[in-house]
């Protein structure tokens, strides 16, 4: 359909090109949330011994008092 308008033809390049970046940019987008992701559950997953550590030792406080 648009190889029938006369003179579409740098739209259609411009468009394959931005189609291209587009397609960086998600893969670039998809890395980054992956990472952040990886970032995220190492800090909750410290969180939580942290939280652990603190129920044991009131746990203990409380059997010892």
């Amino acid at each position: 359909m648009l190889g029938d308008i006369a003179g579409i033809a740098p739209v259609k390049d411009a468009l394959i090109v931005t189609n291209a970046l587009l397609e960086r940019v998600l893969a670039e987008l998809k890395v980054t949330n992956v990472t952040q992701l990886d970032a995220v559950v190492t800090e909750l997953r410290a969180v939580r011994e942290s939280v652990d550590r603190l129920v044991v030792a009131q746990e203990a406080t409380a059997q010892a008092g």
